[in-house]
């Protein structure tokens, strides 16, 4: 079993607006991550936020909602929120909601690989280019409860010898950071 944490409390420095509620494909990048994930077969989801907007569009999809009054502390806030209000399981996967090309597809493949090797952290890669989501056992649930400020799971992965990688197309890692970003996804 496999609990979805979706961590969408940016505060879009680069891109200078909510980049979570732009509009791709005329929905919020983040509803695209939300409705995938929707479709997928996890135990349960916690949608991490700090703002009502996002929140809402989890309430449709009947998420697990932690508001995060603490988000200018850095991506490790989202992790403990979402760790903290996390029913057993063997293993989370970890969602960023600027990555509106995420696919359930690939996300099942995670899963697939994960459930077969437990005690692995999962981590999607595409060529020589990692990124999100991952999954990390249950058993990594301390360590990223030891994260500070900014600090990201990867900090953990870089501590760890059980690491496996799944391949994915180059579409599934992308996501938005800036203005350019955002403009090459806009028109499709």
């Amino acid at each position: 079993m496999v609990n979805a944490i979706i961590m969408a409390s940016g505060l879009s420095k680069r891109m200078g607006e909510n980049k979570l509620l732009l509009k791709y494909k005329e929905i919020p990048v983040v509803e695209h991550v939300i409705r995938e994930v929707s479709k997928c077969k996890f135990n349960e989801v916690i949608l991490v936020s700090q703002y009502d907007e996002v929140l809402k569009i989890g309430e449709k999809y009947g998420f697990k909602l932690i508001k995060n009054n603490n988000a200018e502390i850095g991506q490790s806030e989202s992790i403990k929120l979402g760790l903290k209000s996390s029913t057993k399981c063997d293993g989370f996967m970890f969602f960023v909601g600027d990555q509106p090309k995420v696919s359930r597809k690939y996300i099942n493949k995670l899963i697939d690989r994960f459930e077969k090797n437990k005690d692995n952290i999962v981590i999607p890669k595409h060529e020589n280019r990692c990124g999100n989501p991952v999954i990390f056992p249950y058993d990594k649930k301390n360590d990223l409860l030891l994260l500070n400020g900014d600090e990201k799971g990867k900090k953990v992965i870089n501590n760890s010898n059980q690491v496996m990688y799944v391949d994915v197309n180059e579409e599934m890692l992308f996501d938005i950071d800036t203005k350019e970003d955002y403009e090459k996804v806009k028109g499709e």
